[in-house]
């Protein structure tokens, strides 16, 4: 492949071409390219809270869509959909954290005030490499 013939006044930067110190770059030290950001709310979510909040034609008491919503989602949960009703837990309340449990990867076990009698060399070789002394090694 041939190089593509830039115009006189742009030269060629990028990964292995930088732009050098004394030439001008598009933005100044600390100045940001982008300043406003990514946009807070996609357009699609913005019509969507729009349409929630806003009145359902001809509701006899007026209600929103986003009222009607949980009203009918309600209605299912009471006649036994249990997904419905983790819906509705989930927006009233939260999404329920998961818990991990975490077992130990070894069964080894020594009692910590035994550190008093260890010598300098037992210390650091536990401190660098994890082995224990030979005598903590037998299991229970």
């Amino acid at each position: 492949m041939h190089e593509p013939v830039l115009p006189e006044n742009r030269r060629k930067t990028g990964r292995n071409n930088p732009v050098p110190r004394s030439e001008p770059t598009r933005w100044k030290p600390g100045q940001s390219g982008n300043p406003g950001g990514r946009p807070k709310s996609a357009p699609l979510s913005q019509a969507a809270r729009e349409l929630l909040n806003s009145p359902v034609p001809n509701d006899s008491e007026g209600r929103t869509y986003a009222q009607l919503v949980v009203w009918k989602l309600a209605k299912q949960a009471l006649r036994g959909d249990v997904a419905a009703a983790r819906e509705l837990g989930d927006r009233a309340e939260g999404k329920s954290r998961q818990s991990v449990e975490v077992e130990p990867q070894s069964k080894i076990t020594f009692d910590p005030n035994e550190f008093d009698g260890w010598t300098r060399g037992e210390l650091d070789t536990y401190a660098t490499t994890g082995v224990l002394p030979e005598r903590f090694t037998s299991t229970q």
